[in-house]
């Protein structure tokens, strides 16, 4: 046999071998993910104990009788889909001296409630401005749990640019099965 013919041999063992190994991953189950928005609730609280989590219904009465200001802690394409009235933009990547900067004032004795899909991002951001809040006078920092997927899941009134909306933004495929209503999400234009 010449060296060539040992060589082509080889390569193809070595395509067969890696074909079969790429088809078994290929085929492998892909990963769930989160399977229902109360275990993704338990675990948002469980990774950040840091701060207090309370559902929406403790939340909504705080924020309509203006006890509370509620941050959205999404991208822009999200929040152009839905948000809760009234509720304030910020970037998910605030650094703690900005944040401070924009809104430790307006806290100043009321609930700082944050929220994003289901609780991930804004429980990042409100465990890295908490203390700076309280310091500044706010009555309590708070992660809406379940974020909006647990708010527009109970029905509860959101607004986009041109007033009142039924639809969320699904964040992702994986994410947006947790909604209750997945009939209602809508991505925007910007994504």
């Amino acid at each position: 046999m010449t060296r060539f013919a040992r060589i082509a041999g080889l390569l193809v063992f070595a395509a067969i071998a890696l074909g079969a190994v790429g088809a078994a991953v290929w085929l492998a189950p892909v990963p769930a993910g989160p399977t229902t928005l109360r275990a993704t609730v338990d675990d948002v609280a469980q990774r950040w104990p840091r701060i207090d989590h309370a559902p929406p219904g403790e939340i909504a009465p705080h924020l309509a009788d203006g006890n509370a200001i509620a941050f959205d802690v999404r991208t822009p394409a999200e929040y152009d889909v839905s948000h809760l009235p009234g509720a304030i933009h910020v970037d998910p990547a605030t650094t703690e001296a900005d944040f401070l900067a924009r809104y430790g004032d307006a806290v100043h004795g009321k609930t700082a409630v944050f929220y994003c899909s289901v609780g991930v991002r804004s429980s990042r951001l409100a465990t890295r401005v908490a203390s700076g809040l309280k310091a500044r006078g706010a009555a309590s920092v708070v992660g809406m749990a379940g974020g909006i997927f647990g708010w527009h899941a109970e029905a509860r009134p959101l607004v986009d640019a041109q007033g009142p909306t039924d639809f969320v933004h699904p964040y992702d495929a994986t994410w947006g099965r947790l909604l209750a209503r997945p009939e209602l999400a809508r991505q925007s234009p910007r994504g």
